[in-house]
């Protein structure tokens, strides 16, 4: 269940942007919250390298990889997120399906980027997205994955209204669970868990294993 302010926000962009802006103002603003998985990542990555934004919506959070140089695929079930895509940011790649069922083909990519969007799955489909993310990745690749996480005190109040106004059960069901133990148990290795905004956002990276090394 939700509160009728989630299907206005997304309606009306102005409600959207508003709604990021604020709950941006803890990691420094929109442009850097955007910026998080690049940030992680990059470090890491060649020049140049294939990397997939999953969930990408209308590209806001692959536009740090496309101006560092990356080659970019978005996918995203919304055809209109798409078309919205195409405009913003004509460099990437656009792809239209199911984060549980991408038509990719496997290891195909150096880096997969989910951005604020694996909470909006059910348990049982987003252990079906984190999969597919292993598929993907070429041996050796990275994901990173950024998203809710229970907040500290000083946050506690002002995150749990706002999972109350914009965000369904699928969120409050992930602040349960262990993110980066569920990584592991599905196979990525090198887990790595960074809390950030007062506890309230939490920044995963992980490895899909070498060939020699998968379970």
């Amino acid at each position: 269940m939700t509160s009728f302010l989630r299907p206005l926000a997304y309606r009306y962009r102005w409600i959207y942007d508003t709604v990021t802006a604020v709950s941006s103002l803890s990691v420094g603003g929109v442009e850097r919250l955007r910026a998080l998985g690049l940030e992680a990542l990059q470090p890491r990555l060649e020049p140049r390298a294939e990397v997939l934004d999953l969930c990408c919506g209308s590209g806001e959070a692959a536009a740090p990889w496309l101006e560092a140089g990356f080659k970019v695929a978005g996918l995203d079930v919304s055809p209109l997120a798409l078309s919205l895509a195409a405009q913003r940011h004509p460099a990437m790649e656009r792809v239209e399906g199911l984060a549980e069922d991408p038509p990719l083909p496997d290891a195909s990519f150096a880096a997969i980027q989910l951005s604020v969007a694996l909470h909006e799955f059910p348990r049982e489909e987003r252990a079906q997205v984190l999969q597919q993310c292993l598929r993907l990745l070429k041996p050796g690749g990275w994901l990173v994955v950024v998203d809710l996480h229970p907040a500290g005190a000083w946050l506690r109040l002002p995150q749990q209204l706002f999972c109350a106004l914009f965000e369904t059960d699928t969120a409050t069901a992930m602040l349960e669970d262990d993110l980066p133990a569920q990584l592991e148990q599905l196979g990525f290795t090198a887990v790595n868990q960074e809390l950030l905004a007062g506890q309230a956002l939490q920044r995963i990276t992980a490895s899909r294993p070498p060939s020699s090394e998968q379970p």
